[in-house]
């Protein structure tokens, strides 16, 4: 198993499903509550992408120290492409299908980003 975590792209991932389920945890309750599905996905969004520039930097990038805010506003605008192609694939899914389960939009986001994801965060945030 740790060889296969040696692998930059896997630990990517993995810190990508990490923020799969903050941003799906975030993005439910927060239309349990009654914010608009589209709404609900902006903040989960911005909380999940915080949460995985700390692991991306120690872990998945193997950065010493602890991880600048500087470097967190170099991901946040590297990874803008990545949150636009996320959140449109999300509400692209909901637009043609309205009643599908939640669950399913939000993969088709998360999936849609992450190889445009990992190649801002290799080749500029963390090179």
């Amino acid at each position: 198993m740790n060889g296969l975590l040696n692998n930059r792209f896997l630990r990517f991932c993995c810190i990508g499903g990490l923020g799969f389920v903050i941003d799906s945890g975030i993005t439910y309750g927060l239309v349990l509550l009654g914010m608009d599905s589209l709404a609900a996905r902006i903040p989960a969004i911005l909380i999940a992408l915080t949460v995985c520039y700390r692991f991306h930097h120690g872990f998945t990038f193997r950065k010493e120290g602890r991880a600048p805010w500087s470097g967190w506003y170099r991901f946040a605008i590297s990874n803008a492409v990545g949150s636009l192609i996320n959140y449109g694939a999300y509400a692209a899914v909901l637009l043609v299908w309205p009643a599908v389960p939640l669950i399913l939009p939000l993969i088709a986001g998360s999936a849609s980003a992450m190889v445009a994801n990992y190649i801002m965060s290799a080749c500029y945030v963390f090179r």
